[in-house]
């Protein structure tokens, strides 16, 4: 099934850490259950089961768009002190990132995901990108132009590769929602944030070997500087 978060439960997914770049795996209690199920999370509001119908559900988030799921889901009974993170490694598959990838759409194989990297400061000139299908992205504090705690991005150069060499961003990232990217927003941390590199570790399907940037601790105040649409 797919249904919409409560304000609560939005809050709380928002002060959890994503699992990859605009989702999150969660597992929870319904009210009145002691069982836990899993789900995908979309920019904190909708969740969806994470079970043998998964592919089904998304299909009709695609066909019948975000918004108008969003607007008709119930709300899902779950205990908002039960919400918890699904590890990553959870998601693991083995794929085999092909020649013609590596080189004519520069996307990298092997290594590991960002959060198994070390922290390193930003230098305070480079620049970041996150890509989503929702202009409203929550990871995004656009009162104090920053990134929340637990956001992941891209840098600004991987993002080139993809719009250039025309790559798709949905497998470049190993995006669950397969929905169409249509906005980049724009950050320039300073040099007292840190971060933490890695490649997108293949997951739903898709190959990833993209880069990402992992911000446990997000960004500082006025470090976001721009929303564009995607590939503009």
């Amino acid at each position: 099934m797919i249904y919409k978060a409560y304000s609560s439960d939005s809050n709380r997914l928002l002060s959890l850490p994503e699992t990859g770049m605009g989702y999150q795996i969660i597992e929870g209690q319904l009210t009145g259950s002691y069982s836990t199920k899993r789900y995908v999370v979309y920019n904190s509001d909708l969740i969806v089961d994470f079970d043998s119908d998964f592919q089904r559900f998304k299909q009709q988030i695609i066909s019948r768009g975000y918004s108008s799921i969003l607007n008709e889901s119930n709300l899902l009974n779950i205990k908002t002190d039960s919400i918890r993170l699904v590890s990553r490694s959870f998601l693991y598959e083995s794929r085999y990132l092909t020649e013609s990838k590596k080189s004519n759409k520069k996307r990298y194989s092997g290594g590991k995901g960002a959060t198994d990297n070390p922290k390193e400061y930003a230098d305070g000139k480079e620049i970041f990108v996150r890509i989503s299908a929702y202009e409203d992205d929550k990871r995004i504090d656009f009162a104090k132009k920053k990134l929340k705690d637990g956001t992941y991005t891209t840098t600004h150069y991987d993002y080139l590769y993809c719009v250039n060499t025309e790559d798709d961003p949905i497998d470049r990232y190993a995006l669950p929602n397969d929905e169409k990217i249509k906005w980049a927003f724009y950050i320039q941390p300073k040099s007292l944030d840190r971060l933490q590199r890695g490649i997108v570790q293949p997951a739903f399907g898709h190959d990833g070997g993209g880069i990402e940037a992992y911000f446990e601790n997000g960004t500082s105040e006025n470090t976001y500087f721009d929303k564009r649409q995607y590939g503009k």
